[in-house]
């Protein structure tokens, strides 16, 4: 048994368009890679806020020093901080793409 069916490549030319629109180099803000519904799937908080005072970190640049990556590993599912931030990339890239 057959069927006819069409192919319709409009999602296919979508979906090429947005991944040419992420290709390259880019500067995301950290609440936009780590928004609040991924802190909680795999941290112990309900925010990136709330995960980033408990951390006892004081300024931006502690983020991804020796001692925040071992509060990571204590708070969250992830050994390291840069495993939490490979995870964020992937999860962001398939927003960007809407999968």
């Amino acid at each position: 048994m057959e069927i006819n069916f069409k192919f319709d490549d409009k999602p296919l030319r979508e979906l090429q368009k947005k991944v040419k629109e992420l290709d390259g180099e880019r500067k995301v803000a950290l609440s936009e890679l780590l928004p609040d519904d991924f802190i909680r799937q795999y941290t112990n908080y309900q925010t990136l806020q709330e995960m980033i005072d408990a951390s006892g970190i004081k300024n931006t640049e502690e983020i991804g020093n020796k001692e925040f990556s071992k509060f990571i590993a204590a708070h969250t599912q992830f050994p390291t901080w840069e495993k939490m931030l490979q995870v964020a990339a992937t999860s962001y890239y398939k927003r960007q793409l809407g999968l």
